[in-house]
């Protein structure tokens, strides 16, 4: 706004800019910094806002994430950087001396022949469009020969651990990696790698990866190494989607178009929820309460974690919510994830986020963690059911999701439990028939008054009795 401001009221005021600088005194120089209404609306009509610079593809964690203490050692890698933003860490050496050899080895298995220096040369040629995918002012302390060295080294990292997978090397991978350091390759550091590989921070652009692969494979072959690279990374109970890797900005991207990407579709009938849900949003019951008044959750079909539905019976509802398996990745993933969506150029669609919401609202206590469980909603490897309730209660502080994502299956829950009949009737029924002990002592009692009424029917009349014996 600075620069505008410089040319726009030399020419308002027909004088040199510069000449007012020049003044001296206190209460001169606050009355030249003093713009008058009609000039400072000039100065916004003509500032010139750079509309050809390109949108940073791969940005920095927001703050309002990263400085949760809740989030503390999400964002950073821990053992191998990719990119600029966290190159030449001194804690990450280690590995970073590990890039060159690693580079010579991935060259010569999967160079096709060709030399580094050809391979180097194609990713050369890409440099400048790598750079622009990076947030602006991170890669200034690198001049383009740098920087180019920097994005081959980590291609050819990441594309090693790639190709780690393809079905052809997954019985010998351990025995290569002893070529490079047998000290460094044990299953410890790989899921340590894996971690490092998915964090926002830690991309490297897809183009760059695209460059060196079509020397390697075909179209087909390189959707089949990074689907197979993405499937270590799979928290739901499906397959992964094919993939389509044009014109994907990165691997986060793709994991997030199979985990929460939707078609962004609402008809008016849909819009009618958003704007009841938003009513009732605060108002939901836990997964416990849920079932007290007759709705139960089960498990979807689908790995998109937007997947949701209700259904409404005669004196019960089900819910149908997307299995996630819980280990040490899914933390850092999802909050990645949602670090990516909460982007100023990230993805329109909230979809982790608004996951993260619902299920903060589905969870409350340890048995709300220990029904989605038994309901197979939940695959918990972590270390107790307490830590997966705290890990939802913490990370959805704060945050805001998309209405309109759940809004009709929230609308539907609300509709059937202010249904007064249907929630009485399912309440009866889950006091006495929530579990065996309670049905036992529901039909004991029963028998019990049945016995009652029996034996004074025979003391009113004793009779009847000895006359059928007779």
């Amino acid at each position: 706004m600075a620069s505008c401001w410089a040319t726009t009221v030399g020419e308002a005021k027909g004088e040199n800019p510069s000449a007012e600088i020049t003044q001296s005194g206190a209460k001169s120089q606050e009355s030249s910094n003093k713009i008058t209404k009609d000039e400072w609306l000039i100065s916004i009509e003509n500032c010139n806002v750079d509309e050809t610079t390109k949108k940073s593809q791969i940005e920095k964690v927001p703050s309002t994430l990263r400085h949760r203490h809740s989030n503390e050692d999400c964002f950073d890698p821990i053992v191998v950087s990719i990119g600029p933003y966290h190159h030449e860490k001194s804690e990450l050496k280690a590995f970073e001396e590990l890039k060159i050899p690693i580079a010579k080895k991935f060259c010569r298995d999967h160079g096709n022949q060709l030399s580094i220096e050809q391979l180097y040369e194609v990713v050369e040629k890409v440099g400048k469009s790598a750079r622009e995918c990076y947030a602006k002012g991170s890669t200034e302390r690198y001049d383009d020969e740098s920087f180019n060295r920097m994005m081959f080294l980590d291609a050819c990292f990441v594309l090693h651990f790639v190709f780690i997978l393809r079905e052809e090397n997954v019985s010998n991978w351990k025995e290569t990696e002893q070529e490079v350091d047998p000290r460094q390759y044990t299953d410890y550091y790989q899921i340590l790698v894996n971690r490092d590989l998915i964090l926002l921070e830690n991309q490297i652009p897809l183009l760059v990866l695209k460059v060196l692969m079509n020397f390697m494979f075909d179209g087909k072959g390189q959707k089949k190494s990074i689907h197979n690279f993405l499937e270590r990374y799979n928290i739901s109970n499906s397959a992964f989607r094919e993939l389509d890797l044009d014109g994907a900005p990165h691997l986060l991207y793709l994991l997030w178009k199979n985990l929460a990407s939707r078609p962004i579709t609402k008809t008016l009938k849909q819009e009618q929820y958003v704007w009841e849900t938003c009513r009732v949003w605060e108002t939901y019951r836990t997964v416990t309460k849920l079932e007290s008044v007759g709705i139960y959750v089960e498990p979807s079909k689908t790995g998109n974690l937007t997947h949701a539905e209700f259904k409404s019976h005669l004196t019960f509802g089900t819910l149908t919510l997307p299995p996630i398996f819980f280990n040490d990745l899914t933390k850092p993933l999802l909050l990645n994830l949602m670090a990516y969506e909460m982007c100023p150029h990230g993805p329109s669609d909230l979809g982790i986020t608004s996951y993260i919401c619902l299920m903060d609202s589905l969870i409350d206590r340890v048995d709300d963690v220990k029904e989605l469980r038994k309901r197979r909603i939940l695959f918990n490897n972590m270390d107790s059911d307490q830590e997966l309730a705290q890990f939802f209660n913490q990370i959805a502080k704060d945050l805001v999701g998309d209405y309109s994502i759940y809004a009709e299956v929230k609308w539907k829950v609300d509709n059937h439990c202010q249904n007064k009949v249907q929630s009485s009737i399912a309440e009866w029924m889950h006091k006495y028939f929530s579990s065996p002990w309670s049905l036992f002592a529901f039909l004991g009692a029963i028998f019990t008054l049945a016995l009652t009424a029996v034996q004074a029917y025979f003391t009113v009349f004793p009779g009847k009795k000895g006359d059928k014996t007779s």
